[in-house]
């Protein structure tokens, strides 16, 4: 109990700092939450274009496409606020950054997602639940509080798979020189889940379910809501969210007992 009250107190020490750097550099704040804006929003425009043109994707109609890139985007941006630092593991290894981390009397993980908070990430987010409500309320769909209690489910199980995928193929760096190009591939894979993924070929759905399955922070979620599949999501998902964890945390622990500093 006193190990988790220290590790509360850290975290809250952590976001205090980060507080503090998003309130210091208000130009870079916005500046950031801007082109996170554009990023996203470049990616929702083409959806939504090839599926006016097209009439819709398969059986999806505008405001469905809507309700799942909208589910993507605010697991995304949880993710970018809270464990972006992820993307720093190859730097930490490169430099020898991580000797410091391990001397101190707390999980070096913590440490290395503590170093790095992206609160305009949660601005910016208020603009994908806005399309959620948009897109709920356009589908007529009953707000119940099964309802709410899935989105409170995928919010925690789209996190750690999204986030945890990138953990996993950003540990690499441990091992490979330049790891972080093949994370940078799974994040652009991260793309397709912006689509509904039965447009696409049975290699494809299956490969982003059972390979990169980001089918769970988008798509299936999203089926549910819409009433294209059945209550089987609220188990699929935790235990692919479990897989995953699971995975991420073997890579990250398997990588650390085998980094050797860089010498210097």
């Amino acid at each position: 109990m006193r190990r988790l009250l220290f590790y509360v107190r850290l975290w809250k020490g952590y976001m205090r700092i980060g507080f503090l750097i998003l309130t210091q550099y208000p130009a870079d704040t916005v500046i950031w939450i801007i082109s996170m804006l554009l990023r996203e929003a470049s990616g929702f425009l083409g959806v939504v274009t090839i599926a006016a043109v097209a009439g819709g994707l398969g059986n999806w109609s505008i405001y469905e496409i809507c309700l799942m890139f909208s589910l993507c985007a605010i697991v995304e941006a949880i993710g970018q606020a809270f464990f972006d630092n992820a993307w720093g593991i190859g730097h930490q290894v490169r430099m020898g950054r991580l000797d410091v981390m391990l001397v101190r009397p707390a999980s070096p993980f913590i440490q290395l997602l503590g170093e790095c908070f992206h609160f305009q990430a949660l601005i910016s987010m208020m603009v994908y639940v806005g399309l959620l409500v948009f897109s709920v309320l356009k589908m007529n769909l009953h707000v119940s509080g099964g309802m709410l209690l899935f989105l409170a489910e995928f919010l925690v199980c789209g996190t750690m798979i999204n986030s945890g995928l990138y953990v996993i193929f950003n540990s690499l760096n441990f091992w490979l020189v330049q790891g972080n190009d093949i994370a940078v591939f799974v994040q652009t894979c991260r793309e397709f889940a912006k689509y509904p993924l039965s447009v696409f070929p049975l290699l494809f759905r299956q490969f982003f379910t059972f390979v990169l399955p980001f089918g769970f922070v988008g798509y299936y979620p999203a089926a549910y809501l819409a009433g294209k599949m059945g209550a089987s999501i609220v188990w699929q998902m935790p235990m692919a969210a479990l897989c995953v964890g699971g995975i991420a945390f073997t890579m990250w622990h398997l990588g650390v007992g085998s980094y050797n500093s860089t010498g210097t």
